[in-house]
């Protein structure tokens, strides 16, 4: 039996469904019967849709690495100044707290890489995209004579990355010694440090946030990081 023309928009609700019952339950409970659930249709539709779980799985981690992603680039492509490029990538970086369920959703399927290569392989292009997102962002201030290195530029890079990856996860693994503006403080701490840039501080403000899009707009500042 042919399936319904509108396909395409219903594997996307079922794709959306599972992001958040991923989220909800993780990926070590989780039954394609809390996705039909979340999405309210029938198991069945489910397997209609989509071969296996694993492979709804993947279109779920492929999305959200691909929305982490590109909220950030989007972000920095609004701001001229790599300054606040790199203040808000670091903020955007980080998990809004320890419901963020897009992070949530990202460190599932990082744990689970050790035992699927596919998961493997999109956590590293994950990986990859951010070091050389940060490393175009400190290239421009170099050349505005914002930034100035002893280090090379993808070791500073991929330093940035890994330091939000671990102040990420303890800050969805609930340790309130690190809250989300702890975190980024932190970070740009040593970003100062990387770049001698006295500049990159937390309570630095763009100035215009809403051309930066939502997301920044709603957390440039300490308070609208919860």
């Amino acid at each position: 039996m042919a399936r319904p023309r509108n396909q395409t928009a219903r594997r996307e609700q079922l794709v959306h469904a599972a992001t958040e019952a991923v989220g909800r339950r993780g990926l070590a409970q989780l039954r394609v019967a809390d996705i039909a659930e979340v999405a309210g249709v029938a198991r069945g539709s489910v397997n209609y849709y989509f071969s296996d779980l694993g492979d709804l799985l993947r279109q779920v981690y492929r999305q959200a690495a691909d929305r982490f992603y590109t909220s950030r680039t989007d972000t920095a492509s609004r701001l001229p100044d790599a300054r606040d490029k790199l203040v808000a990538c670091a903020r955007l970086g980080l998990p809004a707290g320890p419901e963020d369920e897009l992070a949530l959703v990202l460190y599932e399927f990082s744990a689970a890489a050790r035992d699927e290569s596919e998961y493997a392989t999109l956590a590293q292009s994950l990986y990859d995209r951010q070091v050389a997102m940060y490393g175009s962002i400190l290239e421009i201030g170099r050349a505005q004579g914002h930034f100035r290195f002893t280090e090379p530029i993808p070791d500073v890079a991929a330093n940035l990355v890994t330091l939000e990856d671990g102040y990420g996860l303890h800050i969805v693994g609930r340790n309130s010694s690190l809250p989300p503006e702890r975190a980024l403080a932190l970070i740009l701490a040593h970003a100062r440090q990387a770049t001698n840039c006295p500049d990159l501080r937390p309570d630095r403000v763009v100035p215009d946030p809403e051309a930066a899009g939502p997301d920044i707009a709603a957390r440039h500042t300490p308070e609208g990081t919860t």
